[in-house]
Parts: C-alpha cells; structure tokens; sequence
C-alpha cells in the first residue's frame, strides 16, 4: 500500500510543486465541494416555500435571516481580522431580529433543515476518492467555515476525516480566506505544506486560502487547466483523481 499520492507532471508546475511531488495530505472545503450547492439551494427553497404558505410573515423574516447571514460571512470576509464570532450578531441587526429568534431560525435552516438533503447531493465521485486515498494511507482533512461534524454524518463521510476544523474553533476564529484554519488542520494532520493540497470550489476563497497557507490548491467546477495563484482547476471528481494520480 502506497503511502502518498504523486501530483501528475503537467499539474505540478501550475501548483508550483516540483514534478513528482508526493502528496501525504488532502484537506477538503465542504460546502460545494463535498456536495453540490446548486442542488440543495433548490431543495432549500422549496422548503422556505412551503413553510411560507402556513407561517408566511414569521418565514418571511427567517429567510432575510439566512440571507443576511450569509452576507454578514462574506462582509467580514473583508475585515483585517474577520471574527467568526461577530457573524451572528451582525445578521441580528442587519435583520433586526431579536437573539434568541435568530438562533432558533438559524439553527433550524442553516444546521437541521439541509442534513436529509446532502446524501443525494453527493458531488458524482467524492466517495471512491475518499476511499482510494484512505487505503493509500493519505492523511484526510476537513476545514470548513461553518459547522461540519453533523453534515459529514448526514452524507455518511464522518469516518474518512481524521481532523475537522472549523471557523468556530476557537483556535481558528476566522473565516478563509485566511490560512488560519488550513495552518491547523496541516499541523494536526501531521502533514508538512509541500506535501498537501487543499481542494475547494471557489477561487477567492479556497484559492487565496491555499495560497496564503503556502499549500496547492486545485478548485472543483473550473474548466480543465484554468489556474490561478497558487490553484489549478478541474471539472469534476474525476478529473481531480486524474490530476493527483489517485
């Protein structure tokens, strides 16, 4: 059994590794790259939907909820130091609901509500990755800016992630794109930054988070070949296996 992975010879260049580079850790995004996000937007909605027809004001104010928390996410994205912490009470003023109804609305449609949805929305592959990288004794990872231990249970991958790390962590406490989260899960992996790529699905986010970190970063739903600083693209699955020679 092979104990890394070897990044392909016309990969290596654009990631900025020397050709033959043998990979010892993968850590992945989750959101959209574990699962595809357009999917479970769908299904999410059609549930806001639903609930509107019984509860449509109290629903009304949970989705300006989520939406509001999500851009609080990205807006302190920008800060010089964007304290996970401060997400929830800025989406309680951006939408003017009280604390503890936004920790009941957030904590139903963020956290509760997606979990029976993700198994069917599994991006084509991930599972026969995760599997040929685990018995190539690859080091896996897992960092994610929102809560994941639930969701990795919910898609049945709990068992492939030897280290999770997560924004809340209080040892993190930012968001990506800063390498805070990605420098964690290496040291606790045990997995020096040459010998690891992160993989996620936005450039700049994932992308800038790799390249900061000092870590190669490939970046799922791009067109084959199309790099960055510090990222290279892929399609799909895959294509991803291809590229690492897994």
């Amino acid at each position: 059994m092979s104990s890394a992975a070897k990044i392909g010879r016309d990969a290596a260049p654009a990631l900025g590794l020397p050709t033959g580079t043998q990979i010892s850790g993968l850590i992945f995004d989750l959101d959209g790259t574990l699962y595809l996000q357009g999917p479970v937007r769908r299904a999410m909605l059609w549930q806001f939907l639903r609930a509107g027809v019984a509860r449509p004001v109290s629903t009304w104010r949970e989705w300006r909820l989520v939406h509001r928390y999500r851009q609080a996410q990205e807006h302190l994205r920008t800060c010089p130091e964007p304290l996970a912490a401060e997400q929830f009470r800025l989406a309680c003023d951006l939408s003017g609901l009280l604390p503890e109804q936004a920790a009941k609305a957030i904590a139903h449609w963020m956290e509760d509500a997606p979990l029976d949805i993700l198994p069917r929305c599994l991006r084509p592959g991930v599972a026969d990755l995760l599997e040929a990288a685990k018995n190539r004794g690859i080091r896996l990872g897992l960092l994610s800016d929102y809560p994941a231990t639930r969701k990795l249970l919910a898609m049945g991958l709990d068992t492939y992630f030897s280290v999770v790390v997560t924004a809340q962590d209080d040892r993190v406490g930012v968001f990506k794109p800063s390498p805070n989260g990605l420098t964690l899960a290496l040291a606790e992996l045990g997995v020096e930054p040459g010998r690891a790529v992160y993989i996620g699905d936005r450039p700049s986010v994932d992308g800038e988070t790799a390249q900061r970190a000092g870590v190669a970063g490939v970046i799922l739903g791009q067109p084959l070949g199309r790099a960055g600083r510090g990222w290279i693209g892929v399609p799909d699955v895959p294509a991803l296996r291809a590229l690492l020679v897994i």
